[in-house]
């Protein structure tokens, strides 16, 4: 007898900020990169459950694949874990179907009706549930040192800015 192998997909939710067409014409990439990193990394809201994410994810491989990819993706389909407060999550799905379920995952726009618009990554595929928490664990550590180098680049740039202030009232 053959056993069915899995595939674990670590995933990600991210919020994209709305930019008006008049803030697109002011809009710095640089300096609002940085700034947008907290932006996109929020928690999720409650009504965001494993069942509301598995949900979605049918959806949309019904709406892109029709019913043969959504059958034969969807049935052995499961979501292991979800966080709404980091907005992270883990599927379980077949091996020969996770191009097809990640596919329709980047194509998720919105969850819920009455949500604002998501972006729906995936970060790492594993054959065991193991591999993809150490690489949630080390890309966690990375987007928090990115954190706190912006947040060091923006004290400093503060801090020349009030050096510069109090030079110009000196001269004055």
């Amino acid at each position: 007898m053959v056993r069915v192998k899995h595939r674990y997909i670590l995933f990600d939710i991210l919020y994209p900020p709305s930019i008006s067409s008049n803030e697109q014409e002011s809009y710095d990439f640089t300096s609002s990169q940085q700034r947008s990193l907290l932006t996109l990394h929020q928690s999720s809201s409650p009504e965001i459950t494993q069942k509301t994410i598995l949900q979605g994810i049918r959806k949309s491989l019904y709406v892109h694949f029709g019913d043969i990819g959504s059958g034969s993706a969807g049935m052995l389909m499961s979501v292991r874990y979800f966080s709404n407060t980091t907005s992270t999550g883990i599927i379980r799905c077949d091996r020969d179907q996770v191009s097809t379920i990640v596919a329709a995952m980047s194509l998720i726009t919105r969850l819920n009706a009455n949500e604002p618009d998501v972006i729906m990554r995936c970060l790492h595929i594993s054959g065991t549930i193991k591999k993809c928490e150490e690489f949630s664990i080390r890309s966690s550590r990375e987007l928090m040192n990115k954190l706190g180098q912006a947040r060091a680049k923006e004290m400093n740039d503060f801090l020349q800015e009030v050096g510069e202030l109090s030079e110009d009232e000196e001269e004055e």
